[in-house]
């Protein structure tokens, strides 16, 4: 007895439904699209870190019996920024735990891509006086020819990225040296990087 074989019957989609289904599929191709752009447009257009090179630093007639106080403190520190816009505003001395001087550096300035500015700073010393507790052990660090600072300056950034400027960011460097016995920076100090605290 021959068998009856049946086709499966063939069921059109609406032309809404096809619709919909192509617009779907336009919908998440320019999505995927968009977001491939931004990802490359973020790798190349996000901020960099600025950088910060102690290049020099000097306490004259640091030596003296007196203390330290009113001595001019005068230091420069290389900025190199690849971004657009970046402001420095204070600064501070520090031997270890004690202040010795802080201020203003200088104003806000505009920095180009790649480009290197030098931070000048002088400021007077506070102390240590011979009253301070530390005044003994920083005179006896003078006496020996090797002085342990750091140089702290702290910053307000705000990135351009062609017309579009980012929100203010602090940002801090901590440069951590040594000077001699007669105030100025050690030799092997020269250039050193700083740390940078974002």
């Amino acid at each position: 007895m021959p068998r009856n074989y049946r086709l499966p019957s063939y069921h059109r989609q609406s032309p809404a439904i096809r619709c919909l289904n192509f617009l779907c599929a336009v919908l998440l191709t320019l999505v995927l699209i968009a977001g491939i752009i931004l990802f490359v447009l973020w790798l190349s257009l996000r901020p960099h870190r600025p950088k910060f090179t102690l290049t020099d630093f000097s306490i004259p007639n640091v030596n003296r019996q007196s203390g330290a106080a009113n001595l001019p403190v005068k230091f420069a520190v290389n900025e190199h920024n690849p971004n657009q816009k970046i402001g420095i505003h204070f600064e501070a001395v520090y031997y270890d735990d004690e202040l010795i001087a802080s201020g203003p550096v200088m104003y806000p300035f505009y920095q180009p891509p790649k480009g290197d500015t030098l931070v000048q700073g002088e400021l007077a010393a506070s102390g240590p006086t011979p009253t301070d507790p530390a005044w003994q052990r920083f005179a006896s660090e003078v006496g020996a020819g090797s002085v342990g600072l750091r140089l702290v300056l702290n910053s307000t950034v705000r990135f351009q990225v062609k017309v579009w400027d980012t929100k203010e960011h602090h940002m801090k460097a901590d440069c951590g040296f040594k000077i001699s016995g007669d105030g100025s920076l050690h030799q092997e100090d020269r250039n050193t990087p700083c740390t940078l605290y974002f």
